[in-house]
């Protein structure tokens, strides 16, 4: 499957990089501005991928999970929310390119919002097809907490060609 943001054949010129206006003149073609080649936009459909932490032993660290990406498109996180019964912290990293997320353990409030105040990420992070977020959580309120993460954003599907 091809990523959203590859170049396919301009259909306005079919590639050749010039068109016949209405004239019968030759010009560059204003779909491509003459390369050639456009850059579909993907079709954005809301999705959400949630991780569950059920019933963590109070003050325990180490929780570990996986959220897992489907693999019929890339995932645009947009969002991030999170409920919880107590407070905890917690660590993230891209599973396909080990890129981390944080220096050190983030506090649930530094980091999630709700769903009527999700928090939103400065510049929104694309995890490819069936790759996967791996979270290590840390429980602070020194209680039993029963933990949702959700991953809020977009499957970019490729847009339909003809």
């Amino acid at each position: 499957m091809a990523l959203p943001n590859q170049k396919q054949q301009c259909p306005a010129c079919n590639g050749r990089r010039l068109v016949q206006n209405g004239k019968g003149q030759v010009q560059t073609c204003p779909l491509c501005d003459g390369s050639g080649s456009v850059t579909p936009q993907p079709i954005r459909v809301p999705f959400d991928y949630p991780i569950n932490f059920t019933a963590l032993v109070g003050n325990s660290n180490n929780n570990t999970g996986s959220i897992q990406f489907d693999r019929d498109a890339p995932f645009e996180w947009v969002w991030a929310v999170a409920t919880q019964t107590g407070t905890f912290s917690s660590r993230m990293e891209d599973g396909a390119t080990g890129r981390k997320f944080d220096s050190a353990a983030v506090n649930n409030a530094n980091r999630f919002g709700t769903a009527q105040l999700p928090f939103p990420l400065v510049e929104p992070y694309i995890f490819a097809p069936g790759t996967t977020c791996n979270f290590n959580i840390n429980e602070t309120s020194g209680n039993p907490n029963t933990i949702q993460i959700v991953l809020k954003g977009y499957k970019l599907y490729p847009a339909a060609t003809s």
